[in-house]
């Protein structure tokens, strides 16, 4: 028997964090339902991701200085996830630039390996993150990292929301599809939460941020591959964050 009320929530909780890290959650029953239902946490799943990155920096920057603490800590919010969102985003470079017809590409996106369009855009997209968050002063750093994770999630969510899969099978078919209301109103009430905190009045900046990047995957997806694909998901959670990271610390650099 299902559970419901809060237990329910508890449930699809639990099913998000099992689905998008490593955290030894042990589920003996997720069903597809409960995948598109957990998608309401997904931006809650982001913040244990930031809050683990931002532990460590705080934990090494004063024993090995800022710069090696950001790459620990950027590297831990990787492994926590088992590198979930960085192989979407590979692949999705692979795919895309290395095929000529949406058929081929998404057959190179479901190949394990890594070719170079993948390997050079994971390695410049991490080597980013870091150029972006070692300048900062640990408290600047642990509210623009909440916010990328935050709100990058949350973008995964809405255009999951928002197109179609490209097949019946796969991840992309599991959590296409409006995750009903209350997803929608967790979702957006996090990232909205997430980007006052971190920018105050220019809250909006970020916001707007990932919004087009949104648009850009979503228009890139549909006409490239013709639809979602769990690995194009894992690129929008990647590109958003970026996204995010790069205007907040545009704002904290002019002092706004």
């Amino acid at each position: 028997m299902s559970p419901t009320g809060p237990r329910r929530w508890a449930h699809l909780a639990a099913v998000a964090m099992q689905f998008l890290t490593r955290i030894p959650v042990r589920l003996t029953s997720v069903s597809d339902d409960d995948l598109r239902g957990s998608q309401a946490f997904f931006p809650l799943v982001g913040a244990v991701v930031a809050a683990v990155g931002i532990a460590v920096r705080a934990g090494l920057q004063p024993l090995v200085g800022a710069a090696p603490a950001t790459v620990t800590a950027v590297a831990a919010a990787v492994v926590v996830t088992g590198a979930f969102h960085e192989d979407g985003l590979a692949d999705t470079a692979d795919g895309l630039w290395g095929g000529w017809t949406p058929e081929r590409r998404i057959e190179i996106m479901r190949d394990s390996r890594v070719g170079t369009y993948g390997a050079v855009t994971l390695i410049a997209s991490l080597l980013y993150q870091v150029m972006l968050l070692a300048q900062l002063p640990l408290a600047t750093f642990a509210t623009v990292m909440l916010a990328g994770h935050v709100i990058g999630r949350a973008a995964g969510v809405a255009l999951a929301a928002s197109l179609a899969p490209v097949s019946d099978q796969g991840l992309g078919a599991k959590v296409a599809g409006r995750g009903g209301t209350a997803t929608a109103v967790l979702c957006s009430s996090a990232a909205v939460a997430t980007a006052v905190l971190a920018a105050g009045w220019w809250f909006w900046a970020p916001l707007v941020a990932g919004a087009v990047v949104i648009v850009a995957t979503r228009a890139l997806a549909r006409a490239k591959l013709g639809g979602l694909t769990g690995d194009v998901l894992g690129a929008v959670t990647q590109a958003t964050m970026l996204a995010v990271m790069t205007v907040l610390v545009a704002l904290w650099r002019h002092g706004w």
